[in-house]
């Protein structure tokens, strides 16, 4: 196994897609349906990665991803989003997110960057 992911987006078939896919490449996963969840799990949980829905039930992924950081800021945060914009997506990356995605029918992409925010973590802790 390389890292624990966390999966926090309230679609549940969409983010039972995207932990198969990241468990065939060899991750583990976990999946909260809302931020409140997600939040308990980081706190609880060794987490390296998140992929975060932008828009989640009891917040918006966006200014999720400082929250994220303020509580462990060695975690990379990928948000994804169905209806991206670019002033959500600077946003994203100055709140400290890794990379901003809009979801769409090739759920494969996810693959690309969780494996360079990975990369870039190792560097970062050896």
């Amino acid at each position: 196994m390389r890292s624990n992911i966390l999966i926090i987006d309230d679609e549940v078939r969409l983010s039972q897609l995207l932990s198969r896919i990241l468990e065939l490449e060899g991750y583990h996963t976990l999946q909260a349906p809302n931020a409140k969840s997600g939040l308990r799990i980081i706190e609880k949980e060794d987490i390296r990665v998140v992929i975060c829905d932008v828009k989640l039930p009891d917040a918006n992924g966006v200014e999720l991803v400082g929250k994220i950081k303020q509580l462990k800021p060695c975690i990379e945060v990928i948000n994804l989003t169905a209806h991206g914009t670019i002033s959500d997506g600077v946003l994203a990356i100055k709140n400290g997110a890794f990379d901003y995605l809009v979801k769409g029918d090739d759920n494969e992409k996810i693959i690309p960057p969780v494996n360079f925010s990975w990369q870039n973590l190792s560097t970062r802790l050896v």
